[in-house]
């Protein structure tokens, strides 16, 4: 569709024009940025921009919640239909039983080791009198972690000397 430009420009003057009268028969319609608001339509414009955003925030969480349903429910689905139908697999060839050796014992306590014993004693003595019971203490021994190999209080200490503000 081709409009030649004079009546492009008609069109557009005639729209000028019907904008400028609207203006000028009402200025006091029209804000010029210098005008100062009461206390009602502040008040107003505050609530409807919290209710904007808490509502929108309402449809992001219940958005969220569904999606999270559809994928879990859809997770489910695909990990059972392999299991059903899946055909029996035959049992593997008998394997020779290799020979186990038994866990290693904990290593006793070092002689050096006394004072930490007796504190930890000590602990579990007043927690055992503030619950109005008695504890034994059996066996003491060094407990690392897996991946590590640092003792448990290192890593409790690396952890406590990493950990963001």
């Amino acid at each position: 569709m081709f409009i030649h430009p004079t009546l492009l420009a008609d069109a557009s003057g005639q729209i000028l024009e019907e904008i400028t009268e609207q203006v000028t028969a009402k200025p006091e319609k029209i804000l010029q940025g210098t005008e100062k608001m009461d206390g009602t339509q502040i008040a107003a414009m505050t609530i409807v921009g919290l209710a904007v955003v808490f509502s929108a925030l309402l449809i992001l969480v219940i958005f969220l919640y569904l999606s999270g349903g559809i994928f879990k429910s859809a997770g489910k689905q695909k990990k059972s239909a392999p299991e059903k139908a899946a055909p029996a697999k035959p049992a593997p060839a008998a394997k020779p039983a290799a020979v186990r050796q038994p866990p290693k014992a904990p290593a006793p306590a070092a002689a050096d080791d006394s004072e930490v014993i007796a504190v930890i004693m000590a602990a579990i003595a007043a927690m055992g009198a503030a619950d109005g019971k008695q504890y034994k203490l059996h066996s003491v021994r060094q407990v690392t972690r897996r991946g590590s190999g640092r003792s448990v209080w290192a890593q409790a200490g690396l952890n406590d000397a990493t950990k963001p503000f």
